[in-house]
């Protein structure tokens, strides 16, 4: 039986993390047409780890998908609505490493008193609204961004805190509460 662990990221994660991304970048699937450089890379992994939050999945110690939260770019300043990026290796699509990273994600945002997560799916992308779509998102709407097409789906979240003045960052969250949904992540995965 396959080990599987999904966890937060630390800097020493990029080169994996890219190794990951580098078949997305210039295609629909990212939002990049450019491979960012390691040195890049490393300092979005320390600008966002702790404010916002990145996820990695392994199976038998090895990188097979990963996921952030960025800014939502058409409200910056609204600290409770953020957007979600999702990437898997294709050999470990298929097989529960999305859903449990969105699990996991979904779950820490709840616990952090987060509200509403967006994911920007470039078009055309079926499996990837698809994918979307059975974890509970919803169509936002259509946009022109960057000269491609994005279908915009969004999730309601189910604060912890409805009334929380400010969100939770992920490193703050209760040690406790991140391990077990930690661990209950990573039995969703069919490896």
């Amino acid at each position: 039986m396959a080990k599987v662990a999904v966890r937060r990221i630390n800097e020493w994660d990029g080169p994996s993390m890219l190794k990951i991304y580098a078949p997305y970048v210039g295609t629909p699937l990212a939002p990049e047409a450019v491979l960012p450089d390691l040195q890049d890379y490393v300092r979005r992994i320390d600008t966002y780890t702790y404010g916002l939050g990145w996820l990695l999945c392994e199976i038998d110690s090895t990188p097979a998908g990963f996921c952030h939260l960025t800014e939502n770019r058409r409200d910056p300043e609204n600290l409770f609505s953020v957007e979600f990026q999702l990437y898997v290796k294709g050999e470990y699509q298929r097989i529960g490493v999305g859903r449990a990273l969105w699990t996991l994600m979904r779950d820490m945002m709840e616990l952090g008193n987060r509200r509403e997560v967006l994911a920007r799916v470039g078009l055309p992308n079926e499996e990837g609204k698809a994918f979307f779509g059975a974890m509970g998102f919803a169509c936002a709407g259509e946009e022109q961004e960057e000269g491609r097409q994005v279908q915009v789906m969004r999730y309601n979240l189910a604060p912890v805190d409805p009334q929380a003045v400010k969100p939770t960052k992920p490193y703050l969250l209760l040690n406790h509460e991140y391990e077990a949904a930690r661990e209950n992540a990573a039995l969703l995965v069919r490896a």
